[in-house]
């Protein structure tokens, strides 16, 4: 991150998904005193939203987070060749790489950053 100073983490609520990334956890960069965060979502691009559109965290993720397609998030297909709807998929703490997967796993490793870690089914986005 450079100069910027961490203040925790934040993951946009269901009701701003079309904003960020559905599930994943972004460096929060600045807290305004209007009720703000502002989040680094890549190098030199920086998004402001309302903190209550946000749920925070002060360590970085190192869980995988489960999102459910609903509503105008439309399921996609299961791979080139399958005919299947996927109506779940996980989000990379590291990344911020989609993977979809099948039945319920443990863990997860990204085929885009390599990172391994386990599957947070405590909550899904």
């Amino acid at each position: 991150m450079g100069a910027m100073a961490r203040r925790g983490w934040a993951r946009i609520t269901d009701s701003v998904a079309d904003i960020l990334r559905r599930g994943a956890w972004y460096p929060v960069v600045d807290e305004t005193p209007d009720g703000h965060v502002v989040v680094d979502v890549r190098q030199g691009v920086q998004v402001r939203l309302k903190r209550e559109d946000v749920t925070m965290r002060s360590e970085p993720p190192t869980t995988w987070s489960v999102v459910v397609r609903t509503g105008v998030l439309r399921p996609t297909l299961g791979g080139s060749n399958s005919s299947d709807i996927v109506m779940t998929y996980a989000v990379c703490p590291a990344c911020h790489e989609r993977q979809d997967f099948e039945g319920k796993p443990g863990t997860l490793r990204c085929p885009r950053c390599g990172h391994t870690g386990a599957v947070d089914w405590s909550a899904t986005c």
